[in-house]
């Protein structure tokens, strides 16, 4: 699946800090887009995107008639499109429906707290592809590589309403997707009561525990940090 715009190929790539300075180095070629990078198990991840661009009918069908010889590339669908359906889906999503939905570890993941202190473990060593996205809002970049298929998964509309309230809301602008997990980068600082709203904000989005430290723990995380990783997927 070959990527939907302007883009670069990294090999090796082993920290976090080292992806976000190829991010910031490649940004300045690219005034007025932002950069989005994949994280986590690449291959899987661009699976998953081509089959629920598809379910969600977020690209226009194809021409059948249109002639491609042998070896040919097909056209690439047009960006504008795609983000203009995305973003009209998305509106029928309210914020709640994805409260409750998440969970803090999962069978085959790191936990919630774990993903935060060692994002490393992420990062997919092979291969990560960045793409610079011609947007103004890094929510909107959702559009160029739309991931969340499988049953339980936030699907790509999910993701944008969520992508969007953290970037509106808290300042967080996406800057990675992978197979499991989105990647947040945070642009303005946090006010002490605007950390305990995006404290209760990330509680709410998961299922509900019984460890009533959580909120001292997770404010703590997110003051220690301007990132934010959280995993989209079902256990």
């Amino acid at each position: 699946m070959p990527l939907l715009c302007t883009g670069y190929h990294c090999e090796g790539v082993t920290t976090m800090s080292g992806l976000l300075s190829i991010m910031d180095e490649k940004a300045a070629s690219h005034p007025g887009a932002r950069m989005l990078a994949t994280l986590d198990d690449t291959g899987q991840a661009f699976y998953t995107s081509g089959h629920t661009i598809d379910a969600n009918d977020l690209d226009p069908a194809r021409n059948d008639e249109e002639i491609i010889g042998e070896g040919d590339t097909p056209p690439l669908p047009d960006f504008a499109v795609r983000l203009d359906r995305l973003v009209k889906a998305a509106s029928a999503v309210p914020l709640d429906q994805i409260s409750n939905r998440l969970w803090w570890s999962g069978e085959d993941r790191q936990s919630f707290f774990a993903l935060q202190d060692n994002p490393d473990a992420i990062l997919d060593h092979r291969e990560i592809y960045i793409q610079a996205v011609p947007v103004s809002h890094g929510w909107k970049t959702v559009a160029a590589f739309p991931n969340g298929y499988f049953h339980g998964d936030f699907s790509p509309m999910e993701n944008l309403v969520l992508a969007r309230h953290l970037e509106e809301t808290f300042g967080y602008a996406l800057f990675g997707i992978g197979a499991s997990y989105l990647g947040f980068r945070r642009t303005l600082p946090l006010s002490s009561e605007r950390l305990d709203t995006l404290t209760q904000f990330i509680i709410n989005l998961h299922a509900e525990s019984n460890d009533r430290e959580l909120p001292a723990k997770i404010r703590m995380a997110l003051a220690a940090s301007d990132l934010l990783f959280v995993a989209y997927v079902d256990r």
